[in-house]
């Protein structure tokens, strides 16, 4: 199976996602305008790669306890990515109030533990119905 190659080379993947991580902060700091849509990364409010980390282990654990495929959680931490990654630019030249409002409630998620917390939550119960027999 795929994924038991991957769980056994856990160090070189760490290794990948600290240096793709290292890459996007640089890429975010270096950026000359945050009213481009982008955030700004020294915000203290805004939730850190600690806060998905931590989320991420508890997701494990959950999916280890039911039996579950590991790759449910990496399919809900894509949905939880995708969905942050929502940017003003991307939705600017929509007229349509609903994507202002997925807009405002993608930052807030993204400065807010507990609506972070539910937004991943809800991401992983998502991906155990679409990714699992339960």
């Amino acid at each position: 199976r795929p994924t038991d190659t991957l769980s056994r080379d856990t160090a070189a993947v760490a290794d990948t996602l600290a240096a793709m991580i290292k890459r996007e902060e640089e890429q975010l700091t270096t950026s000359s305008s945050h009213e481009d849509g982008y955030l700004d990364p020294s915000d203290p409010t805004m939730i850190t790669a600690d806060d998905r980390k931590k989320l991420v282990d508890w997701c494990y654990h959950v999916v280890d306890h039911c039996q579950l495929s590991r790759v449910t959680v990496a399919s809900a931490m894509e949905m939880v990515d995708r969905f942050l990654s929502i940017t003003s630019t991307s939705i600017s030249n929509s007229a349509d109030a609903a994507a202002t409002t997925v807009r405002a409630v993608s930052d807030e998620a993204l400065r807010d533990q507990s609506k972070f917390q539910l937004l991943t939550v809800t991401a992983l119960y998502v991906a155990i119905k679409v990714n699992e027999r339960v």
